[in-house]
């Protein structure tokens, strides 16, 4: 790969928050979270003008992977009982979905929400403060992937032809071909979108979870859940690959063999249910 090729897809990256990969909505919710006093009220309004975000958005938020015991009705109601970085999240996820499935994508769909709904289970045996912004960060954890392999199709084609010639992992031949993988642009994405550390973290070092400085748990079940529902084959995020399990990732979720199978029985158990949201 020449040097040229790589310094025009940093400057495709760079460029990339000027692709129409947000609706209006999220470009406005964005610059509203900064802003002090913003209620819950003020935020549901603002989604509830896209008619078909909000419903996604509450079919989300109503799924049986959270388990609230009453419905959540409005927006405004799902903000105050998930919080507002989530209900953001869920908005992101459900623009990400429409890309994906408009270009033939369910299978990374899939994927995405299985390691959401482990990565939800872990951390709550984990205590977790906010096991819900973890099953945001599952959601968005491959959203580079859109970019790479749906906005821009020329890179995503070159990609996935060199990785089955070689036999590595997408991962390895995005580093090879670009100096650039779809964690890195997550990650540049999670910040051009002004999400919390707790999700970018994950989304940028969902494969290499000791780097995580501000969010290691949250990094750390990501990572788990992403191998674990690979191995589950749930999904396809792209290649048959199973990732190196990083050990201290391991540690730092507490899992062991006695553990890990009760979680696993029930991640397996709410898989049936993703079909409902495809």
């Amino acid at each position: 790969m020449s040097s040229s090729a790589k310094v025009d897809l940093h400057r495709r990256i760079e460029q990339v928050g000027e692709l129409p990969t947000l609706p209006h909505v999220v470009q406005k919710l964005a610059s509203m979270i900064g802003l002090p006093n913003v209620s819950a009220e003020e935020i549901g309004a603002l989604i509830e003008k896209d008619q078909v975000l909000s419903a996604k958005v509450l079919r989300l938020a109503n799924s049986p992977f959270y388990g609230f015991p009453s419905r959540i009705a409005s927006v405004a109601h799902a903000v105050v009982v998930l919080g507002l970085n989530v209900v953001k999240g869920l908005t992101l996820c459900a623009t990400a979905f429409d890309m994906m499935k408009n270009a033939g994508m369910n299978e990374l769909w899939r994927h995405s929400l299985g390691v959401a709904i482990t990565s939800h289970i872990l951390g709550t045996k984990a205590a977790l403060k906010n096991p819900e912004e973890v099953f945001v960060a599952g959601l968005l954890h491959d959203i580079g992937k859109v970019v790479l392999y749906v906005k821009w199709p020329d890179v995503g084609r070159q990609i996935t032809a060199a990785s089955r010639k070689t036999g590595r992992s997408l991962i390895e031949t995005e580093q090879d071909l670009f100096d650039v993988t779809h964690a890195d642009v997550g990650g540049w994405l999670a910040t051009a979108w002004h999400l919390p550390t707790s999700l970018r973290e994950p989304i940028l070092y969902h494969h290499k979870p000791a780097a995580a400085q501000y969010a290691p748990l949250q990094t750390a079940i990501v990572h788990v859940a992403d191998i674990l529902v690979k191995g589950l084959a749930c999904g396809n995020p792209g290649d048959e690959l199973v990732p190196p399990l990083s050990h201290q990732a391991w540690e730092l979720v507490g899992l062991d063999e006695q553990s890990l199978a009760p979680c696993l029985a029930k991640a397996t158990e709410e898989f049936q249910t993703i079909d409902d949201y495809l």
